[in-house]
């Protein structure tokens, strides 16, 4: 990952906006979504060789590819709802940046409770012995 690369893209961007914002709200609302959805497409590469080692990692061993599938998707749902609540804060909506987090947190929950069962159940079967 060239996070250089990345840093100057946003400070570019983040500069362009302070001016746009002077003449065209509007539009430096927009340029800073164009500039997540780039950062958003730069970061999925370098998750895509962070999944490709873990999936060499893990045929090595005995853990489950599931549990794996799992934390990406909470690592996916995370970045989303930062992204989201990032930008309805830069639109000065404070109060539906706190309801994307909440959603966020909810969706998390919902993503680790077959986990969280099945941890249960192991659990159950180690007392019965």
């Amino acid at each position: 990952m060239d996070i250089f690369g990345v840093a100057v893209f946003c400070l570019v961007c983040a500069l362009l906006s302070l001016v746009l914002r002077q003449y065209r709200p509007e539009y430096a609302m927009l340029l800073s979504l164009a500039c997540s959805a780039a950062v958003m497409f730069f970061i999925l590469e370098g998750v895509s060789q962070v999944r490709e080692q873990l999936e060499n990692l893990l045929d090595n061993t005995m853990l489950n590819s599931e549990l794996v599938a799992m934390v990406f998707k909470c690592l996916g749902v995370c970045i989303l709802t930062e992204l989201a609540s990032q930008s309805c804060k830069d639109a000065g909506e404070g109060a539906i940046a706190a309801k994307v987090e909440l959603a966020g947190k909810i969706a998390l929950l919902l993503l680790s409770l077959p986990m969280f069962l099945r941890l249960l159940e192991v659990s159950a079967r180690l007392l019965e012995l």
